[in-house]
C-alpha cells in the first residue's frame, strides 16, 4: 500500500487523507514506535525496552548494524540519516506501510561538535541545528498527522542532554542547540495537545561512552547512567503511564547539573 508516498517516502508537506485515516484505523491496534540512531547505545536500549513493553518497532540508523538490532526486536530496520529530510520521510512512510499505524517516536541523535566558540565553523553550528532541532521538526511534520489519523494518543520523546539545563563550556553546540530544543518542546506541547504529547529526556553522562575521571567527579551519584535507565524513562514517557506529562524536559543526570529547575 502506497498511501501518498513517493519512491523516497512521504511527499513534503504530507498530510493524512480521509482514506488513509480510515485505512489506518482498521489496522492492528498494537502500538508502534519509531526509534532513531538505534544501532547502539541509548537508541538500541530504547528499542529493546519499548519492544518488551509491547510496542512494534521501526528503527533507523546510518549504520548497517541497525538490521541486527531490528532482528533482535523483530522490528523494521531502515538505514538512513536523521539529518536528511528524504530519509526521515522515508522512515515514517515505510513504518506506516509496514505496520499501518504510528503511536510513538523517540528522536535520538549522535554527538555534536565540541571546541572553543571561536574555533567552531559555520558547518559545526549548522550540523548541530540539523541534528538536534531540524530532525525533530521534520519528523514531527510527518509523524503527528499519522498519529492523529490512526486515533493514537501519540507521543514524541526527544533524547536531549543535560547541557540544555545549564551552560557547559565543554559542549557549546550541545548547550545552544539543546536549549533551543527545550523551547521547541514546550511550544509544541501546547500546540499539539491533547492528542499528541512531546517531552525530552536530558541525560548527563551515560555508560555507552567513556567518561574521564575529571567529569566523573562532578556527578554526585558517582557513576554514569546506564542506557537501560535512560530507556526506562523513555518508555514511561511513551505510554499512558505518563498521560498527563507533556512539554517537559526531564534531567536524568545523577544530580550533576546545578541549575534550579
Amino acid at each position: 500500500m502506497a498511501w501518498g508516498h513517493t519512491q523516497s517516502g512521504l511527499r513534503p508537506g504530507w498530510r493524512a487523507s480521509p482514506y488513509l485515516a480510515s485505512t489506518i484505523q482498521s489496522m492492528n491496534t498494537q502500538p508502534v514506535a519509531i526509534v532513531t540512531a538505534a544501532s547502539q547505545g541509548i537508541g538500541a536500549a530504547c528499542a529493546r525496552r519499548l519492544s518488551r513493553d509491547g510496542f512494534r518497532i521501526a528503527l533507523m540508523s546510518r549504520s548497517e548494524s541497525i538490521h541486527d538490532v531490528a532482528r533482535e526486536v523483530d522490528g523494521l530496520g531502515i538505514q538512513g540519516d536523521l539529518t536528511d529530510p528524504i530519509d526521515i520521510n522515508h522512515l515514517v512512510g515505510k513504518t506506516l506501510e509496514h505496520y499501518g499505524r504510528l503511536d510513538s517516536v523517540v528522536v535520538n541523535t549522535g554527538h555534536l561538535p565540541k571546541g572553543p566558540l571561536l574555533e567552531l565553523s559555520d558547518e559545526n553550528w549548522q550540523d548541530g541545528m540539523n541534528m538536534v532541532l531540524m530532525s525533530v521538526a521534520r519528523i514531527a511534520r510527518a509523524a503527528v498527522p499519522a498519529m492523529r489519523a490512526c486515533g493514537a494518543k501519540g507521543t514524541i520523546t526527544c533524547i536531549s542532554g543535560a547541557a540544555s539545563r545549564e551552560v557547559m563550556d565543554e559542549f557549546p553546540v550541545s548547550t545552544v542547540m539543546r536549549s533551543g530544543l527545550t523551547a521547541f518542546v514546550r511550544m509544541a506541547a501546547r500546540q499539539w495537545a491533547p492528542d499528541v504529547r512531546i517531552n525530552s529526556v536530558l541525560p548527563g553522562f551515560v555508560d555507552s561512552y567513556e567518561v574521564s575521571p575529571e567529569f566523573m567527579e562532578t556527578i554526585p551519584t558517582g557513576r554514569s547512567a546506564t542506557t537501560d535507565e535512560i530507556a526506562s524513562l523513555v518508555s514511561f514517557l511513551s505510554t499512558s503511564e505518563s498521560s498527563y506529562v507533556t512539554g517537559e524536559s526531564i534531567c536524568i543526570d545523577g544530580g550533576m547539573t546545578k541549575a534550579i529547575r
